[in-house]
């Protein structure tokens, strides 16, 4: 499929809120386009350089974003809400437009030959024991799911670490093995909340923030 392309500096997760302001001509042209379409673009981290210059080196797997709601400002730009829905794999860049596009193909996870009953509830339970020392309200701790593959993308979208470790959990291609990383991310991130201190707050709610809608 031919799918148009968001670059962030951040990594979108399937079943997570995205807001994004759009402001660039290109952008509201994509917005314009994917609006007259079926509303979804897709969001792909970029690895190194700056998007702006067009120089920008992309990640190869993505999530496709689907338009929610929108704002549209008096001086045409926008403000809007997505949310992450398939994965998907960049095959091509495509030229000939003002925003980038590209041919890609949608990726679905492949079964796993381990138990993920519990992996999932050790995820849940150490996530809330993390997200507690970060700040997190309790009735947002009570709405965490339990469901392995909901559990394991909002796990995902909370830690707080650099964006290619949150780009390996999404290329992960079964729940089992993201599971398991993740505990491990998150035990590690606990002994050094222990250790010292909170070192860090949660973050906007967005593809990394922790909104449980």
């Amino acid at each position: 499929m031919e799918l148009p392309l968001f670059p962030l500096h951040t990594v979108l997760f399937p079943g997570r809120p995205l807001p994004l302001h759009v402001f660039e001509q290109r952008y509201r042209d994509l917005l314009a386009d994917c609006l007259a379409g079926d509303r979804r673009f897709g969001v792909v981290a970029i690895r190194s350089g700056q998007e702006a210059g067009g120089d920008a080196d992309l990640f190869d797997v993505g999530t496709v974003a689907e338009i929610e709601h929108v704002e549209t400002l008096p001086d045409g730009r926008a403000n809007i809400v997505t949310r992450g829905m398939e994965r998907f794999r960049i095959d091509t860049l495509l030229p000939g437009s003002g925003y980038l596009r590209a041919k890609a193909r949608l990726l679905d996870d492949v079964p796993g030959d381990r138990e993920i009953t519990g992996p999932a509830r050790a995820v849940r339970r150490m996530l809330m024991g993390y997200l507690a020392a970060l700040g997190a309200p309790q009735q947002m701790l009570d709405r965490i799911p339990k469901a392995p593959e909901a559990l394991a993308w909002l796990a995902a979208s909370t830690l707080q670490v650099e964006l290619p470790e949150l780009q390996k959990l999404l290329e992960m291609d079964n729940c089992s093995r993201r599971l398991e990383q993740t505990l491990r991310v998150l035990r590690r991130e606990a002994n050094i909340i222990r250790h010292l201190g909170t070192v860090a707050s949660l973050r906007p709610p967005g593809p990394g923030g922790v909104e449980l809608n």
